[in-house]
């Protein structure tokens, strides 16, 4: 399922949003499905909608625009890891939901490359 993932600083996720068959409209105003605490951000500034699968993102005629990539956009398809910027927030469009670094290590530990192979490697390597 895809999210719209509102990020920290730091990289981690501070929200998240599911993206789903119904249009989700983004803005600070009391009727946007998402508000968004940005005064930089129009009442409804912005609508992410899908169809026939494909998830696309329209502006809104928004005062600042809307920019996917660095490139205004009045309407265009969405792809994994666009960043869109509308006033001062920066959301990442996500196809599936990011794995935390536990599920990471789990998964390496299970294909027993990788992670424990490169620690064993390193102090080899140092003792040269």
């Amino acid at each position: 399922m895809p999210y719209l993932v509102c990020k920290k600083l730091n990289g981690s996720a501070a929200e998240r949003w599911e993206v789903g068959e119904k249009p989700l409209i983004f803005g600070r105003g009391e009727q946007s499905d998402v508000r968004l605490k940005d005064e930089r951000v129009s009442r409804q500034h912005f609508v992410v909608s899908c169809k026939s699968g494909v998830y696309f993102i329209q502006d809104l005629k928004s005062t600042n625009g809307t920019w996917v990539n660095a490139e205004r956009v009045t309407e265009v398809e969405l792809r994994p890891n666009d960043r869109i910027r509308a006033g001062q927030t920066v959301l990442v469009f996500e196809v599936n939901q990011s794995q935390g670094l536990g599920t990471v290590i789990g998964e390496l530990e299970k294909q027993r490359t990788g992670f424990s192979t490169l620690l064993g490697e390193i102090p080899q390597e140092a003792e040269i």
